[in-house]
């Protein structure tokens, strides 16, 4: 194992070669002069001086690149304000010396750039990151739902963060989710299309540059900032937009907040800037009585850039999830996550002790339905989605009682552990016209092996690979006899293997919201053999035929029945 004096004669040694643009090594102290326990190595390129600085967990940290005494208002691309260069995240070698000489090289590279001014455009690509790192450290931060073409909409102060919407029913819809009521207090939000985005050095740092701003770069040359203060408002949000050349939007926060008038002697009441009807101020003179912060901008909704899916695609569709126990309720938190808008959680039990280390519930949320609960989890995790809806009944009921719950849906999801009620469910589905799909899920005994089958509607029936409700072609057998509980069909298995099973089951489902047109797919998945053994059980004979002999775990797609 290297120390740390170690790498740092290795990367010393390495870097006299250098001579004479390397400038030497130089081990950082505080004012005190006592040891930081970071390390230096500078150079002399292109005018600059650039530092290649290791710190205390090195040679078991990549070091990073600066430069010294960094003059922000050069706009220099991916240099932060300190002058750290934003380099890649790839990290190619442990060797602390080749490490080094890594990063002086993807430095010097920036450098060069810097001469050519081959990366200018990131200064545009990346406005809305170059706005944060030069965000008022004392502002709060904004966090923004957009909607395209939006001029006005509202924001919400909350702590120290301010979130603003591009339209009523957004705020509502999210704000709803996430504190399962529309918020008490809002106030107004403009949005600024620019034509074309300022450089880091014309960021506003007053009413007065952010009008030349508005003026040069803004479409609407400023009319937007007029209309926003021309009720005299004590706060106000501007959110800028633009397109990067790329075409994605950017996104830059800022916050007008009015300052008092001067007290008039002997006065006890607070001044108040208000225009009278019909009364015109310039723009200029009405900016004058407000300061402005620069706010740090992030999308809501920003982990959709995350997905390889285009969450579009998924958005407007309509998932019935029948069944919300250790199946189903994950199945159902994959769905929401991976996109799907509209979810219909049905699910008659409470949750109980006994399910707490397998299901996505946990202990806060016993004795409570598990639909309801599950459905009030996922409004607050992913308060984006569009609407969660929870029914605290079987699914026969549902129905009997005059709900039309199925209709429309776009798919149907079954994890009831109940054959009758699986039936039903896929029965039901194929009498709509047309008709519609169904994913089926369900776990073996003792959690061994794992079942996915969508049925169409237009070709198999559930009940096909059934024989005197007993599955024809299972995946394994087993002697032992689970707990007897009454009036219940539960078996012993466990988080790990129960995940497993919710990952395909929710692919599946993917698979035929994303492509319609897809028939009907049976898949299995089946543990390793090491956990076969712990349950005690085997593969049947017509598994082990169809298994790969040289695999661990898996899983594979046949035709049903």
């Amino acid at each position: 194992m290297l120390t740390i004096a170690q790498a740092v004669d290795a990367v010393s040694a390495l870097f006299e070669r250098y001579r004479p643009e390397y400038m030497g090594y130089r081990a950082c102290e505080d004012g005190k002069g006592r040891p930081t326990g970071r390390h230096l190595w500078l150079f002399e390129v292109w005018g600059h001086v650039l530092s290649i600085v290791a710190d205390t967990a090195f040679p078991y940290s990549r070091p990073n690149a600066y430069i010294v005494d960094y003059d922000a208002s050069q706009n220099l691309p991916h240099v932060e304000l300190d002058g750290r260069f934003c380099l890649t995240k790839i990290e190619f070698s442990t060797d602390p010396a080749d490490a080094a000489r890594q990063v002086l090289a993807e430095a010097l590279e920036l450098l060069d750039a810097h001469q050519t001014g081959a990366e200018d455009h990131d200064l545009q690509e990346d406005f809305t990151n170059y706005w944060n790192q030069r965000a008022d450290v004392a502002g709060p931060a904004l966090s923004l739902l957009y909607q395209e073409r939006a001029s006005s909409g509202s924001y919400v102060l909350a702590g120290n963060e301010v979130f603003a919407f591009a339209s009523k029913e957004l705020m509502v819809r999210w704000w709803g989710n996430r504190n399962g009521a529309p918020p008490r207090h809002t106030n107004a939000a403009f949005f600024v299309d620019l034509k074309q985005f300022p450089l880091p050095s014309e960021f506003p740092a007053d009413s007065k540059s952010l009008l030349e701003l508005l003026q040069t770069h803004a479409v609407d040359g400023g009319e937007a900032m007029l209309k926003a203060l021309s009720m005299v408002p004590n706060g106000v949000i501007l959110v800028l937009v633009g397109n990067a050349p790329s075409g994605h939007r950017q996104f830059a926060g800022i916050r007008l907040l009015k300052t008092l008038l001067p007290h008039k002697a002997g006065s006890r009441r607070k001044p108040q800037l208000k225009l009278r009807p019909g009364a015109k101020i310039a723009v200029g003179d009405l900016l004058g009585h407000y300061n402005i912060q620069r706010l740090h901008t992030s999308l809501l909704d920003s982990s959709a850039s995350r997905s390889i899916i285009a969450l579009t695609d998924l958005a407007k569709k309509r998932v019935v999830v029948v069944g919300c126990g250790a199946i189903g309720a994950g199945v159902a938190r994959l769905l929401a996550k991976a996109g799907v808008g509209r979810l219909d959680l049905v699910d008659h039990e409470n949750l109980g002790w006994e399910n707490i280390r397998r299901h996505e519930l946990g202990g806060r949320s016993v004795r409570h339905s598990k639909a309801q609960a599950l459905a009030s989890d996922l409004r607050q995790d992913l308060p984006e989605i569009v609407q969660v809806r929870a029914f605290s009944k079987t699914v026969q009921d549902l129905v009997v009682s005059g709900s039309d719950i199925l209709k429309g849906a776009d798919l149907i999801v079954a994890t009831t552990g109940s054959l009758h009620a699986d039936v039903f469910i896929a029965d039901l589905a194929r009498q709509e016209a047309p008709p519609i799909a169904v994913v089926l899920g369900w776990m073996e005994a003792w959690g061994v092996a794992g079942h996915a089958l969508l049925l169409s509607g237009n070709g198999a029936r559930f009940m096909d690979g059934f024989e005197n409700g007993v599955p024809r072609r299972p995946a394994s057998r087993n002697d032992r006899q689970p707990p007897k509980e009454c009036g219940n069909s539960t078996t012993p298995f466990g988080a790990v293997e129960v995940v497993a099973v919710q990952a395909m089951i929710a692919e599946l489902c993917l698979d035929r919201l994303l492509e319609p047109g897809l028939a009907d797919t049976w898949r299995t998945w089946w543990t390793s053999d090491r956990n076969l053994a712990r349950a005690e059980g085997q593969w049947t004979e017509r598994f082990m035929a169809t298994k790969p002999v040289a695999s661990v775990s898996g899983v594979m797609e046949q035709q049903w029945p």
